[in-house]
């Protein structure tokens, strides 16, 4: 995610110039080693979901979608596969599982999301870890307009994503896509990726450049950083601050 911010970024400053995760966590979980029925599965997959470093589901939320993502492989394909209760509940995606994934799977799992409630969660880890890998500090309102951006039904389909294959990349479109729409967040990311210290005064320049423009800033971040119009907008910030990026 960092990594895709970094790129879209310097595509922006290119224009101004001239120019995951621990998975080695032990198990949390009791379940026993081979087999099981459906509650095995179920409270394995709902301990992992309840872990420190995910998002902060209770365990209502944690049941619930717990409960439909057994329903969909079903207790005893799973059993008969050899996944374990542990195994289920500890694959990077299900596509790492010996077990075929349904037709519709990723509706399902979209669905499930939502009914559940554990997109509000996804949103806020969605924003949370994207504030802590990039390493900016933002005001409340801001990490608010962080969160509140990213659509519910986008939030559940690209994690729904996610968890089929371990694909990142429409969280990562998301993600990239959301921060222009909060001026503040935008600021922040393109300072910290100046080339040199700014000025205060260049610093503001380049914050009310943001707030002027909020519709080409949104889209040239969607855009991924490599572009055309990334690279103009760029341009255009130089031409406006001069003292920025000078």
């Amino acid at each position: 995610m960092r990594r895709t911010l970094v790129i879209l970024v310097a595509g922006l400053l290119l224009g101004a110039c001239g120019g995951d995760d621990d998975d080695d966590a032990a198990p949390t979980t009791t379940a026993q080693d081979e087999g099981g029925d459906a509650g095995d599965y179920v409270d394995a997959a709902a301990a992992a979901l309840t872990a420190d470093d995910g998002p902060q589901l209770d365990d209502t939320q944690a049941h619930c979608f717990a409960t439909e993502m057994v329903d969909l492989f079903g207790a005893d394909a799973l059993a008969e596969a050899g996944v374990s209760p542990d195994e289920f509940a500890e694959a990077d995606s299900f596509a790492d599982l010996d077990v075929e994934i349904p037709d519709g799977a990723q509706t399902r799992v979209s669905s499930a999301l939502v009914e559940c409630e554990v997109v509000g969660p996804l949103r806020e880890l969605m924003a949370a870890s994207f504030i802590d890998e990039f390493g900016v500090e933002l005001s409340p309102d801001a990490e608010t307009c962080l969160s509140g951006s990213f659509e519910e039904q986008a939030v559940a389909d690209g994690w729904a994503i996610t968890f089929l294959d371990g694909s990142t990349d429409d969280i990562e479109n998301l993600l990239a896509a959301s921060v222009g729409t909060c001026p503040e967040l935008a600021s922040e990311i393109i300072l910290s990726q100046a080339p040199t210290e700014l000025t205060p005064e260049a610093e503001a320049c380049v914050r009310a450049f943001v707030a002027a423009n909020p519709q080409a800033v949104s889209e040239a971040f969607a855009s991924g950083g490599s572009s055309a119009e990334t690279q103009q907008l760029g341009a255009e910030m130089a031409a406006a601050c001069p003292g920025a990026f000078g």
